[in-house]
């Protein structure tokens, strides 16, 4: 951590800015200790996460995408000890289970695009006969892919975490997160993609020709879809995910 890069060292000057502000706003006096137990709960909240994510990885996925995202949403409203003492209990119990998962010939799908905070929009998806095997969305599981190593110089890990994770769409060169999602879709063995935008997001609606032609070429199908926030028309979209189902299908 001696060398760190200019965006990592204006990053850590931020951080701790941060604490000095928290510290007076508080009255409080935030040692190194209280940083490490923080990281390392918040690490254990990434590692159940990652676990409970790795389950889709089955064929058929052993969790669904709409239970995942539940996990997901319950994690930024709970205190996160409570959480992983929580979700560490659910996680076992899901593994003990996951050989009477109902075999299912379900395509298996990316959600890629804007945040999305309704959870009802993957679980529409999964009703129509999908699974949604990963969401690479500020949302989603991108949330938790996070390394933050130990080192003497904790600011200095923080700094470089967040610097080095998987930056947002708007932050990203077309071709860099055409890879970016080519990849996920490899791992996660993904029939397809379902590439949703917020009306008036200009940021994901200019990438999509491009991005859809980029995919297309490396072998993947990529279904647009449109809405402003919710279901919206919800017969319109159902048509047209069904009909991407049996193209996925064929």
């Amino acid at each position: 951590m001696g060398n760190l890069s200019l965006g990592a060292n204006y990053l850590k000057e931020e951080f701790n800015k941060l604490k000095i502000a928290l510290e007076k706003h508080a009255s409080i006096v935030i040692k190194d200790e209280d940083i490490r137990n923080a990281i390392e709960i918040f690490n254990e909240s990434r590692l159940i996460y990652n676990q409970l994510n790795s389950l889709r990885m089955d064929e058929p996925p052993s969790i669904t995408g709409t239970d995942l995202m539940n996990f997901a949403t319950d994690f930024f409203i709970t205190e996160p000890k409570i959480w992983n003492d929580k979700t560490k209990g659910i996680l076992e119990k899901m593994k003990l289970g996951s050989k009477d998962v109902a075999k299912n010939d379900n395509p298996r799908i990316l959600l890629s695009g804007s945040p999305l905070h309704e959870i009802d929009f993957i679980s529409f998806i999964e009703e129509t006969g999908l699974s949604v095997v990963y969401e690479d969305l500020c949302t989603g599981s991108k949330f938790f892919d996070l390394v933050i190593k130990d080192s003497p110089d904790l600011l200095a890990s923080l700094s470089e975490a967040y610097l080095n994770r998987t930056p947002c769409a708007r932050m990203m060169q077309i071709n860099e997160r055409a890879d970016q999602i080519y990849k996920t879709a490899e791992k996660f063995k993904v029939d397809g993609i379902i590439h949703h935008s917020l009306k008036f997001c200009d940021t994901y609606l200019y990438d999509v020709p491009a991005l859809k032609k980029i995919l297309n070429e490396k072998g993947l199908s990529v279904l647009f879809i449109e809405s402003d926030g919710g279901l919206g028309d919800i017969n319109r979209i159902r048509t047209r995910i069904e009909a991407f189902s049996e193209i996925l299908k064929s």
